[in-house]
């Protein structure tokens, strides 16, 4: 990849439906150059998705995430049986303490809990260990594989809008491939395009669709993601601590549990050997965080988009 390569990364990672044309005016070049580029990018399997992220909470949903550990044998048949879970979001193989990573999406608790045992009840001779937590909350920051600052929104005004059957159509699609235009959309759900494209700014406006962006493979940005959960029970500590990692330019996610001390937040490095050295940072910055686990993400092979048990 070259400079021209990372800038096409880059605008796609802060929207991913920027028209083409768009695309070519920001980037300096033709507009067959950008759609070379893009389809390369797609073709050598660096862009995996054009993702939508939607608040499932706004749609009534709720997660966890769960980490595994299953018997070298049958992890090939776990990670097939994942990938066609209509209640699965995002799935990682990971090298560490756990075998696998992923989130489960669910309308209650106690829904959460019935998915995962259908889960656990098929490979229950096969699980070694597992950890199940409720999300609170998880932002993303993938625009710093791109030396791009997060920008937070701060005091965005939000307007009501109740969503209906062809609004969840809309959500479902832009799901699958946040970049489908409007045309496309219109002929599934029997709208004109440009009632479609109002439709989409309605749902960004209200916090239906927090951001339309791309899932990459880390790997082949040259670059090694790992999972840190950490402790601070030091309340006043920790809430600056969220602050220096919002703010930290290898710091990718955030996840905030329910009830449970920890956070967990991704961690990307150029080596593993610089792994020790932005630790040591953290440390330095706030010693009573204590590292419980680290985990090297192999491969993300299920997007984080919303599963399709949303949109039913």
């Amino acid at each position: 990849m070259d400079k021209l390569d990372l800038n096409l990364l880059k605008e796609l990672m802060k929207n991913s439906r920027t028209p083409l044309t768009q695309l070519a005016k920001k980037l300096k070049v033709s507009r067959e150059v950008a759609t070379y580029r893009l389809e390369r990018l797609k073709k050598d399997g660096i862009i995996l998705d054009f993702v939508t992220e939607i608040d499932i909470g706004k749609l009534g949903f709720v997660g966890a995430a769960v980490f595994v550990n299953v018997k070298a044998t049958k992890q090939k048949e776990f990670k097939d049986f994942l990938a066609k879970t209509d209640f699965v979001s995002w799935v990682a193989e990971l090298s560490g303490i756990w075998s696998f990573g992923l989130s489960i999406i669910g309308k209650t608790n106690e829904e959460l809990d019935q998915k995962f045992l259908q889960i656990y009840n098929k490979f229950k001779e096969d699980i070694i260990d597992h950890r199940f937590t409720l999300h609170r909350k998880s932002t993303f920051f993938y625009e710093k594989y791109f030396n791009s600052q997060f920008n937070q929104k701060i005091n965005q005004k939000v307007i009501d809008y109740k969503i209906d059957k062809k609004d969840k159509i809309i959500l479902r699609e832009l799901s699958k491939n946040s970049r489908i235009d409007s045309v496309s959309l219109a002929s599934k759900i029997k709208l004109t395009a440009p009632a479609v494209a109002n439709r989409i700014r309605k749902l960004e406006k209200s916090g239906q669709i927090v951001k339309h962006s791309i899932f990459v493979d880390v790997s082949k940005l040259g670059l090694f993601q790992y999972s840190i959960f950490a402790i601070n029970k030091n309340i006043d500590e920790k809430e600056k601590l969220m602050n220096y990692l919002i703010q930290n330019k290898n710091i990718s996610f955030i996840a905030e549990y329910v009830g449970d001390p920890f956070v967990e937040f991704g961690l990307f490095v150029k080596d593993p050997y610089e792994l020790r050295e932005r630790l040591q940072e953290i440390e330095e910055n706030y010693p009573n965080n204590r590292v419980m686990e680290v985990s090297l993400f192999q491969k993300e092979f299920v997007s984080v988009g919303p599963p399709s048990c949303v949109f039913e």
